[in-house]
């Protein structure tokens, strides 16, 4: 919810609480594309050399950082970008990481299906971040929503445990690859 909103009013945002002008905070919307494209680089990479549930905890908790500064915090040209670009890797970053995980708990033979479910929540997300905007009438609040609810899907992402038969048939399979090339 956090990435999708954002790149629709991130000028808006640089202008109204940053005090940025116009040009300047516009300038943040290709920033976006950068960092959302690092992130997606970056975090994707990760996933496959770390737990990819605790990879995207971390970055919701780092999401929910950003939220909570931007609503908090007396915002300037350096805190507003850094704000911005954290929130773009991140939102990158987690859509690199999501499909992994569906394959991780539903295996690959269920993978389109499941992802295309868990896929709808970008799409649920995008819509339902602009009806709390409308309804509680302004950034602040909205990041603080955000924000919070960044917080509660941190703590439900490194929380959750995959399937142990998918682990134990992992586990097998790098044991089968590592007996061939040795």
């Amino acid at each position: 919810m956090c990435g999708l909103y954002l790149i629709g009013i991130v000028k808006d945002i640089g202008v109204q609480l940053a005090g940025l002008d116009v040009q300047t905070a516009a300038n943040a919307v290709a920033m976006i594309a950068i960092f959302n494209t690092a992130g997606r680089l970056i975090l994707g990479a990760l996933s496959d050399k770390m737990s990819r549930l605790k990879l995207v905890g971390a970055s919701l908790a780092v999401t929910a950082a950003a939220m909570l500064t931007l609503s908090y915090a007396t915002l300037n040209f350096g805190l507003f970008f850094t704000c911005v670009a954290a929130i773009a890797f991140c939102f990158g970053g987690n859509i690199t990481v999501f499909p992994a995980i569906v394959s991780d708990f539903f295996g690959l033979k269920n993978h389109s299906k499941n992802y295309g479910i868990v896929y709808q929540g970008f799409g649920i997300g995008a819509l339902s971040g602009s009806f709390i905007a409308v309804f509680l009438g302004g950034f602040k609040p909205t990041f603080v929503i955000f924000g919070l609810l960044c917080l509660l899907a941190c703590i439900i992402a490194i929380s959750l445990k995959p399937p142990v038969e998918k682990a134990e048939e992992k586990k097998a399979l790098r044991l089968k690859a590592t007996e061939r090339t040795a």
